[in-house]
């Protein structure tokens, strides 16, 4: 039992992990998709502003396309932290599924070891019977 309950407390280390790499890949979701709307908006206002005046257009555009490029950057940056999130809650799900494996697997050993020892205790009386007859 001593041994079981480290593995309680272990199975229930692993869900905390588990769920703070689940908050951690939403909050990383919610800043990749932030990003992602502000380069559709950049390219956006590039577009919008070609359209009010040509002149005015020209001096913008090298403002207008570094803006672009920063936010085409910031989303990669972001998208790269997304997929680092999403591979760290899979290792988190599988740790938790590995300690919970190895409770099943000790419970049933146990169950075995119990069942073992009934079946002596049974195959002594049966024994123990026949010989006083």
């Amino acid at each position: 039992m001593a041994r079981d309950g480290g593995l309680a407390a272990l199975a229930r280390l692993r869900r905390l992990e588990t769920a703070e790499a689940q908050r951690r890949l939403a909050v990383q979701a919610g800043q990749e998709a932030a990003a992602a709307g502000r380069l559709a908006a950049a390219g956006a206002a590039l577009r919008g502003e070609h359209a009010a005046d040509a002149e005015a257009w020209r001096l913008w555009l090298p403002r207008g396309l570094a803006e672009r490029d920063r936010a085409g950057l910031a989303r990669a940056q972001e998208e790269s932290r997304l997929q680092a999130a999403q591979a760290l809650l899979a290792e988190a799900r599988a740790a938790e599924r590995a300690v919970e494996w190895l409770r099943e697997r000790r419970a049933a050993e146990a169950r075995r070891a119990a069942e073992r020892r009934a079946q002596a205790l049974l195959d002594e009386a049966a024994a123990r019977l026949a010989a006083r007859r």
